[in-house]
């Protein structure tokens, strides 16, 4: 793994459930550079999902068991960039 970065259990939910498209778990691993826009790719990953089915979806990161960061993203929102807050 690179310097600066954390590797995190992650996956999206509607309804708190695990989404399934087609057979595939939304779920896996991911490598998530530190920095104040870490959750990002999360939030796009999420954001695009919820677009494609058209209700809120949920992505969340779990490090060792813990949840590190969740979020709650809806179809037609407009996803906030963390710095500009």
């Amino acid at each position: 793994m690179r310097p600066n970065t954390h590797e995190y259990e992650t996956e999206l939910r509607v309804g708190g459930r695990l989404i399934v498209l087609e057979g595939v778990p939304y779920q896996g691993r991911t490598v998530l550079r530190d920095g104040p826009d870490q959750f990002a790719p999360l939030e796009r990953w999420a954001k695009g999902v919820a677009e494609m089915l058209g209700e809120p979806v949920t992505w969340r990161a779990l490090e060792r068991g813990d949840v590190a960061a969740r979020g709650t993203v809806r179809p037609g929102e407009v996803t906030q960039n963390r710095r500009a807050l």
